[in-house]
């Protein structure tokens, strides 16, 4: 009964647990004497995931944001941006994105961030990992998603055995699970989106939820290409994939 039943000592206690519970569906508060029956939310909302074994339980998704295959590349997306883009929305023109210090949304709306800085995410507010509401993960698909931790991506290449490699013609970084060889999840090479371009440049990076190590401009994300997989800072205006997790 332990996965099913929750107990507090207060409503009030529970009242401040009850919008983020998945499981258990019921609880029990003791001094008041209440049972309550929770709203059951589906963590995976519909989202394909994969269970690579990994010691934290961490569950990876299939696929990209806003992808409809694993090999597929889904939506480009700033550093704490929660809308995406296709390639062919990438551009100059009317509408469309182009991915620069200009048009990112916590920028200061100059074409460099100078002494401005962000106005998000920075040594003001000291915030270094995104709040929800700005995560592209959760925004887009619901349930309990979000994008990677630093923690989450070490794991990743330390759980798994990786490689570059082709998948239904497409060149990308495929991390197996140690403990079964049928179960992976695949990083198609999306390259990346800026100064109204994308470039392929037979590569990727996925945004991972933390600012860099480095300064406020940079957020952390893993990179690879044919010869490397890393764990990266990157600029945060630039388009990178996102690929969300629960755990």
């Amino acid at each position: 009964m332990g996965n099913f039943i929750q107990t507090y000592e207060t409503t009030a206690e529970y009242n401040t647990a009850e919008p983020n519970l998945v499981l258990p569906n019921v609880s029990l508060t003791n001094d008041d004497m209440e049972v309550h029956y929770n709203k059951w939310v589906d963590p995976y909302n519909g989202h394909a995931y994969v269970d690579l074994g990994l010691s934290s339980g961490t569950l990876w998704a299939t696929m990209n944001v806003g992808a409809n295959s694993e090999t597929d590349y889904g939506l480009y997306f700033a550093w704490g941006e929660t809308q995406g883009y296709t390639a062919d929305q990438v551009g100059n023109g009317e509408g469309q994105k182009a991915f620069t210090w200009k048009d990112y949304k916590y920028g200061n709306g100059t074409s460099s961030p100078g002494d401005a800085g962000m106005t998000k995410y920075n040594s003001t507010d000291g915030k270094t990992v995104l709040d929800i509401e700005d995560d592209a993960a959760r925004a887009n698909w619901g349930g309990r998603w979000h994008m990677p931790t630093r923690a989450q991506f070490k794991e990743l290449f330390d759980g798994t055995n990786s490689e570059w490699t082709t998948v239904k013609g497409v060149n990308g970084y495929k991390f197996t699970s140690k403990a079964d060889s049928s179960k992976y999840v695949f990083f198609p090479g999306a390259g990346s989106a800026s100064n109204g371009n994308v470039e392929i440049h037979d590569g990727g990076c996925v945004f991972g939820n933390c600012l860099s190590d480095l300064d406020d401009m940079n957020s952390c994300d893993i990179g690879f290409n044919n010869m490397f997989v890393v764990l990266a800072d990157g600029y945060r205006f630039v388009g990178h994939s996102v690929r969300g997790v629960i755990g």
